[in-house]
């Protein structure tokens, strides 16, 4: 009777955190979506700020506490959860965006650096001696180069005509309370569904580094797939891309700056190698928009929904090859 209750309690807080997901998630976007429509944000700052700082609460949690003896723990969910962002997360939405724009040319080349920046000084910091973490501190200036960029490049060319008013645009208090209501459940609700994920792949006796990047990934990374699919719904696509950029860039550097000078033990180098390449891969993804993208040419909706699936067929060839 015990395992069976035990495993039923697993179904439970997975359930459970299913469900929090999804009402945190329509929380935290119409929140964010109404404060930002009365600051006059576009929807690709509403996420690259906003959304991605509520969502990507769940890896601050889970790195803050595992760093100081388990930092090898915590950088893998950093990781897994930035590749799971780039694979499932982009790779969904370009599967369920349809007609509708991502403006993934909204977010600019040298945005991007300082992600650029802290996944080069995360390589070099696995395995490397724990004398030189201090340099961790570099990565949280560059996430505030990385905002300041943003804002002052986010230009006046941007098509705000083409994505969707809010339906109801809610007064200061209660945009307030709906963005950081949503954005507490989604924090809560990941833990349960982690939980109940870890506790299943306990059960089915899965390997530690398989569960690992899969299922922790998946249990701090789906907000960001609940809430950008969300605002896919709620017609706000531009929000997406910037949401998935942001949440990337506030796990490395403001996660893993924290976990740098946290850590009181050596970041493990094993089994981590692969995971680093895997955050450098995702990030270079980012940048191709940025690179290739003619904001005033779209490209076919079949080509989009082909590039999605390459994405998360990567992510799950990526997994594998970590486990």
């Amino acid at each position: 009777m015990g395992p069976i209750l035990s495993v039923r309690m697993a179904y439970l807080y997975l359930l459970l955190g299913l469900a929090g997901l999804l009402i945190g998630s329509d929380l935290a976007v119409r929140g964010s979506i109404s404060l930002a429509h009365r600051w006059g944000w576009p929807g690709w700052v509403t996420g690259l700020l906003l959304l991605a700082l509520g969502t990507s609460l769940p890896e601050l949690f889970i790195c803050i506490a595992s760093a100081p003896e388990h930092p090898g723990l915590a950088v893998g969910n950093i990781f897994g959860s930035n590749a799971f962002n780039v694979g499932v997360v982009l790779g969904a939405a370009l599967l369920l965006k349809g007609s509708a724009r991502l403006d993934v040319h909204a977010v600019r080349l040298p945005t991007l650096m300082p992600l650029v920046f802290g996944s080069l000084l995360a390589f070099a910091l696995i395995g490397a001696p724990q004398g030189i973490y201090f340099l961790s501190f570099l990565l949280l200036v560059a996430y505030i180069i990385m905002i300041r960029l943003s804002i002052a490049l986010r230009g006046d060319d941007l098509r705000e005509e083409e994505e969707a008013a809010p339906t109801t645009v809610f007064n200061l208090p209660v945009a307030i309370a709906l963005t950081a209501s949503g954005f507490l459940l989604l924090a809560v609700a990941s833990t349960w569904f982690l939980n109940g994920a870890l506790d299943i792949a306990d059960q089915f006796g899965w390997k530690e580094g398989f569960a690992g990047f899969i299922i922790t990934a998946i249990g701090t990374s789906a907000p960001e797939l609940f809430t950008s699919v969300r605002a896919l719904k709620l017609g706000h696509a531009g929000a997406v891309f910037g949401n998935i950029v942001g949440s990337n860039a506030f796990n490395l550097l403001i996660a893993g700056g924290f976990v740098g000078l946290l850590a009181d033990v050596q970041v493990p180098q094993e089994g981590l190698r692969a995971q680093v390449i895997l955050n450098m891969v995702a990030t270079c993804v980012l940048l191709v928009p940025a690179i290739l993208t003619n904001k005033n040419r779209e490209i076919s909706i079949k080509a989009y929904q082909g590039m999605g699936v390459l994405l998360i067929g990567g992510y799950l060839a990526g997994a594998l090859w970590v486990s």
